[in-house]
């Protein structure tokens, strides 16, 4: 990929970054690749042929594919918003160290997913935004609807579909076809087409989260038959790419009253089985799409007696340590000793609006086309 990239440098160019070094073309676009991404900001202001080279959209690949397969602790980011506030956290170095705070463009909001440092959120009704924290940039558009009779639940999932290079985003219509069934309603947004789609063979069935999980191309979601059911669940897959749809299986857990949360950490799927009234077991897929691989990372005890819903946000090199977001609280949880540590990150009167969700820094821009 880096040697595509100095391939296609125009003559003046390479002339020019000669002039800051005598390394070859190949090492240089290397260490720019290595910058973060506030660095690759500053560089762009060297020269018009520095600008032009640090914004075209080949660098701005390969650089969000290095950050993603090479570098993903490094680059990993934890944002907390709590009301109109947002708290930027470093999770590669050490937990709780802060990079910046800043106001985001919006009030409060709900995240809806992240992939290749864009953050997906509703700030609003009836619309929806991607957001770019590192870079600022962001886009707002309208959020899709259809006509319903009778209770309806919605569901997004937002991803990467790598084949057409488009950020897509997903809203599913959960409709209650009586006390207990669900039939869903697709519809799929392309970012390069800027247009909604409605999305076909999606099958029946209630799903459990309001955000799907996007891993290695697909979106997934917990199904179960009927509402209230986590002994009868499988995962819901969608690929991006084709947008065909397909199952796959959860770990093998005791019997017993349970219920399923999804999520990502380190680039893996990960299945989460609350044991009521106050455990928790993680699961992680260590070869996608390959039920054998299913493996239990760690077992987390509630401090309350209760666990409710447990997002796993972060989890250490060694396992000793696992970032979760456990109601409206984010704590740090040591595994060694079964302790938790709150990170006390929310602010009087907006405890209840705490979201939470981590990204990778990168250069991705929500708008297409766009030379920052």
């Amino acid at each position: 990929m880096e040697n595509q990239i100095v391939a296609k440098i125009p003559t003046n160019i390479s002339l020019e970054l000669q002039q800051f070094s005598c390394l070859p073309d190949e090492i240089i676009i290397e260490i720019l690749l290595r910058l973060p991404v506030k660095s690759l900001l500053k560089l762009r202001c060297v020269s018009k042929s520095w600008f032009i080279l640090l914004s075209s959209s080949q660098f701005m690949k390969s650089q969000i594919n290095f950050c993603v397969k090479e570098c993903k602790d490094v680059n990993l980011r934890l944002v907390v918003a709590v009301g109109k506030m947002c708290n930027i956290y470093s999770l590669g170095l050490k937990f709780g160290e802060v990079d910046f705070p800043l106001k985001h463009p919006f009030g409060s909001c709900k995240f809806l997913g992240s992939c290749n440092g864009l953050i997906c959120l509703t700030p609003m009704s009836f619309k929806l935004m991607l957001w770019n924290p590192c870079t600022g940039k962001y886009k707002e558009f309208q959020d899709s609807c259809v006509q319903s009779v009778g209770s309806c639940y919605i569901r997004y999932g937002f991803g990467y579909d790598v084949v057409n290079d488009d950020f897509k985003v997903v809203k599913i219509f959960s409709f209650a076809i009586d006390e207990v069934k669900y039939e869903n309603v697709v519809k799929i947004y392309s970012l390069r087409g800027d247009s909604w789609k409605i999305g076909e063979g999606f099958v029946s069935g209630y799903m459990n989260a309001q955000s799907g999980v996007f891993v290695n191309g697909f979106l997934h979601w917990e199904v179960s038959d009927c509402r209230g059911s986590g002994d009868c669940s499988e995962i819901m897959t969608l690929d991006l790419a084709t947008e065909t749809y397909g199952v796959m299986g959860l770990p093998n857990c005791e019997k017993g009253n349970v219920s399923w949360g999804l999520s990502v950490v380190g680039g893996n799927l990960v299945a989460c089985c609350n044991y009521y009234p106050n455990r928790t077991d993680m699961w992680v897929m260590k070869e996608y799409g390959v039920e054998k691989s299913w493996t239990k990372l760690v077992s987390l005890l509630s401090p309350f007696g209760r666990m409710g819903y447990i997002s796993p946000l972060f989890v250490s090199e060694n396992g000793d340590e696992v970032l979760v977001k456990l109601g409206t609280d984010i704590s740090l949880y040591e595994t060694r000793n079964a302790s938790y540590k709150s990170l006390e990150i929310h602010s009087a009167g907006y405890r209840l609006q705490v979201q939470a969700i981590t990204y990778i820094e990168s250069l991705a821009s929500p708008h297409v086309g766009d030379d920052w």
